[in-house]
């Protein structure tokens, strides 16, 4: 599935005249830029506004509005693996609630910063809001108490936190709907909310001390997403924009700071107009692994094997080539999408030129069954050329980078 969010355009055009002159020709110049001008606009306003440019994806109210707490989703995540993928999985889950072409799209306007990271913090107990000092209350909003990881009942020990409190919510994301006709987003209709859970708590003994972990359930970090999730709800729901609009919430499980890959979604539910409950939750079923892998073998034995043949077929093109690394998701155990990072030496233009063509005919022979791929060649952290499939290419796309 195409995860571009198309741009909705709309174009307004001022055109200041000048002052009158006694030269016809220059007043008849003048009356014709601004006959092209109508004709220019008239144009980009048929083609932005033709619904049939937007493919599978939504298009954008204009002019474009930040999000409320943009920034947060690369400052809060386990690692930079995490971030696209939770917002990109998260517009697909939005487009099984809220079609693409009935709906509009727009960052979330709702949760602004310092409301996510009010919601982020632990709940207090009475016993801790009472121990507080009027200004140590005001500090923590300990008066709104809106955290929803779990209290650390007093607890100082980091370690004794770790081991029976740990924080499980990290991240919060809003995503907005508005209908197809409203490009002016007066009137939200639908709303996603996207929880991003950890897999695993750090946390430092003595400040600027050693970094330790403490792995989590999962089971039981999915369980609390989805009580976290009923508790926003009944919050969400006392904003009178938003006491009768469908809402959904996604629970996403965060891969730990040492992997190479993202994590997943593991369920969604939604509460339709005036709803108070999250009843059915839906399991999502997807996973991203490497390649070559045991996991990704388990999966799909044949797509390993080929990817195995892809690397072996590199290593005898190439005197020092180690492998190409290989980071393909699956969804409901299908292969679905293969980005592939491959390193070269780079020794001059015609050699890269060989080399791509060589990639691009394994790829055609190896990686036929994937729908959507990405080959990205590079000489270090300097792209040198892209190959690219997507699921209505009848053959790769190839672009070598001009340096």
């Amino acid at each position: 599935m195409k995860r571009t969010i198309a741009m909705m355009l709309g174009l307004s055009l001022v055109l200041t005249a000048c002052a009158p002159t006694d030269d016809e020709q220059s007043e008849q110049k003048q009356d014709q830029e601004q006959t092209n001008s109508t004709k220019k606009q008239a144009k980009v306003k048929e083609i932005a506004t033709d619904q049939n440019v937007q493919g599978d994806n939504y298009r954008t109210i204009l002019p474009f509005k930040e999000s409320q707490a943009r920034g947060l989703v690369q400052e809060k995540m386990a690692n930079g693996y995490n971030g696209e993928d939770f917002e990109d999985g998260l517009l697909n889950i939005s487009q099984e609630v809220f079609p693409t072409d009935q709906y509009l799209y727009q960052e979330g306007q709702f949760l602004n910063k310092d409301t996510i990271r009010a919601y982020l913090k632990p709940k207090f107990t009475k016993k801790e809001i009472d121990k507080m000092s009027d200004e140590e209350k005001e500090k923590a909003n300990a008066n709104e108490n809106l955290g929803l990881n779990p209290s650390v009942n007093g607890e100082k020990n980091p370690e004794k936190i770790a081991k029976n409190t740990p924080a499980l919510l990290s991240n919060i994301l809003e995503q907005d709907f508005y209908s197809s006709s409203d490009t002016e987003g007066k009137e939200i209709e639908g709303m996603t909310i996207g929880l991003a859970m950890n897999s695993v708590y750090y946390y430092q003994k003595e400040e600027y001390g050693e970094t330790y972990s403490e792995a989590l359930d999962t089971k039981m970090v999915k369980e609390k997403g989805q009580e976290m999730a009923e508790e926003m709800l009944s919050r969400l729901r006392e904003n009178n924009e938003l006491k009768d609009i469908p809402i959904t919430f996604a629970i996403y499980i965060q891969s730990s700071e040492e992997d190479i890959v993202p994590g997943q979604f593991v369920s969604y539910a939604v509460s339709e107009k005036n709803g108070a409950k999250l009843n059915d939750w839906k399991k999502v079923n997807e996973q991203t692994v490497l390649l070559p892998s045991s996991e990704a073998a388990d999966l799909d034995e044949g797509l390993n094997s080929n990817f195995q043949d892809f690397n072996s077929s590199l290593q005898s093109y190439f005197n020092n080539f180690t492998q190409a690394v290989g980071k393909v998701k699956f969804v409901n155990k299908k292969a679905d999408n293969l980005v592939v990072d491959l390193p070269i030496d780079y020794y001059g233009k015609a050699e890269l030129i060989g080399i791509t063509q060589y990639v691009t005919q394994l790829a055609e022979k190896d990686l036929k069954d994937v729908p959507t791929y990405e080959i990205h060649i590079k000489d270090g952290s300097e792209p040198r050329a892209l190959i690219t499939k997507g699921e209505d290419d009848s053959e790769p796309r190839v672009h070598i980078y001009n340096h």
